[in-house]
């Protein structure tokens, strides 16, 4: 399948809109002991979860959108940078779906009053991990495969710097026009005193 700007450009908007919605859901439902807190549940969001997740997750997108502008070299740089980033945002991820009560440890402190993350396990009835969480995963997963083929397809595409550059090269080489010998101060001035009229037009 060719890789095209339009493509791309789909994708990242897709893919970036996805990442953005998830990071706003619920990853992670905790039932806490009830003689510890008065919250009988606590929801955590994949943003409160990991605070990176946003972060990464808007640098791969303008690093993506960049790359559509770029010459070859930096399309290259960018699309490396938002392929980085979404292998970032994708493990700071699994981390989170690996250990759900440490990435919670700030929120359980919050309600409980207790920092202490051994303590905070015990308060712990049970942890539910919500769906958002793995799609947030699989979107990730999607993001890296935009920005390779933007690594490995986009060497093709034109780029617009070039093409601006072009246009205004032909712009001012077409404004220029040629010197006659009429224009040049000297040839004026020899036909002047040779006698001539230097006003007059030349003979061919």
């Amino acid at each position: 399948m060719r890789v095209t700007r339009g493509l791309v450009i789909v994708a990242t908007v897709v893919t970036g809109g996805l990442l953005l919605i998830s990071g706003a859901q619920p990853w992670v439902v905790l039932a806490l002991s009830s003689s510890e807190s008065s919250t009988q549940e606590l929801v955590v969001t994949g943003a409160t979860l990991a605070p990176s997740f946003v972060g990464l997750s808007l640098t791969y997108v303008a690093a993506v959108i960049v790359s559509l502008i770029a010459r070859p070299a930096l399309r290259i740089i960018c699309s490396a940078i938002g392929v980085g980033s979404a292998l970032g945002a994708g493990v700071v991820s699994w981390f989170v779906i690996s250990d759900p009560v440490f990435a919670a440890r700030v929120s359980i402190a919050r309600v409980t009053g207790i920092s202490d993350t051994v303590h905070q396990r015990d308060l712990i009835d049970a942890v539910t991990i919500e769906p958002w969480a793995f799609v947030a995963i699989i979107v990730l997963v999607v993001c890296v495969g935009v920005g390779v083929m933007v690594i490995i397809g986009g060497g093709s595409w034109r780029s617009n710097g070039r093409r601006y550059e072009r246009a205004n090269t032909v712009s001012d080489s077409s404004s220029r026009e040629p010197q006659t010998d009429v224009d040049d101060p000297h040839t004026t001035w020899d036909a002047f005193s040779g006698g001539g009229d230097p006003t007059g037009t030349p003979s061919h």
